[in-house]
């Protein structure tokens, strides 16, 4: 068996938790960001900017329940799975290093998912119940990329302190910069930079990006090397 076949393999039994995080914690942050300022626009482009640009006095608890659903991801598509007899097979036939490369795979691959789910919950939310015209605008995709890819860089050093150190350790630290990062956007702030209105586009935004993508790397390089030399993840 290929890894990323028995990653998924091992992932379909905790499937249905993974969709019902998908869709909860952006539906909850939605509902109780429906009579803010993002939800007030006649256009769903205008609105879907406003709630996702960057934080704002209006949408904060949005962010900060977007945020908290991501860890709570986290603990479900990249949970120990030491215990699992496919797992153990795995390891007694093969290197870990495979594996755990298609783990951080599917890790990237549920953060597009998860992004991806609470942009068509908030689309959602302002066609029907806000009765929003239906637009457009170019500038979403960069949000999107940005917001993805900032809360994979996150799952990246989420990751790394788990293998290096506790699950819980890496849960406080990582919750720590998310909450931080909603109530204070600032340039220190990690979350700061998947705020696309924050960062204004050009050079920075562009910088922004291209430093952790290669962070990323970076983080997933350490991960392998310490799974490899633990056998254990």
């Amino acid at each position: 068996m290929k890894p990323m076949s028995l990653e998924f393999t091992l992932i379909k039994v905790d499937l249905k938790r993974v969709w019902i995080t998908c869709i909860l914690f952006p539906l909850l942050g939605t509902m109780m960001s429906i009579r803010s300022e993002a939800f007030s626009s006649k256009h769903l482009s205008e609105s879907l900017v406003r709630l996702f640009g960057s934080v704002t006095i209006s949408n904060w608890m949005y962010w900060l329940m977007f945020c908290f659903g991501y860890v709570v991801l986290l603990q479900i598509i990249w949970k120990t799975r030491d215990k699992s007899f496919e797992y153990k097979l795995w390891i007694l036939l093969r290197d870990t290093t495979s594996y755990t490369m298609a783990r951080l795979l599917v890790g990237v691959l549920f953060t597009l998912v998860y992004v991806l789910a609470a942009f068509l919950i908030a689309s959602v939310f302002g066609l029907c119940v806000s009765h929003m015209a239906f637009s457009f605008d170019r500038s979403l995709v960069l949000m999107f990329v940005c917001i993805a890819v900032n809360l994979y860089w996150h799952a990246s050093v989420w990751m790394l302190l788990k293998v290096h150190a506790t699950n819980h350790l890496a849960n406080v630290i990582i919750l720590a910069l998310f909450f931080v990062g909603v109530k204070r956007p600032m340039a220190f702030v990690p979350l700061y930079y998947s705020m696309v209105d924050l960062l204004r586009g050009g050079p920075m935004l562009w910088s922004a990006l291209f430093v952790e993508l290669l962070l990323i790397g970076v983080f997933g390089y350490l991960t392998i090397k310490r799974v490899k030399n633990a056998d254990y993840i």
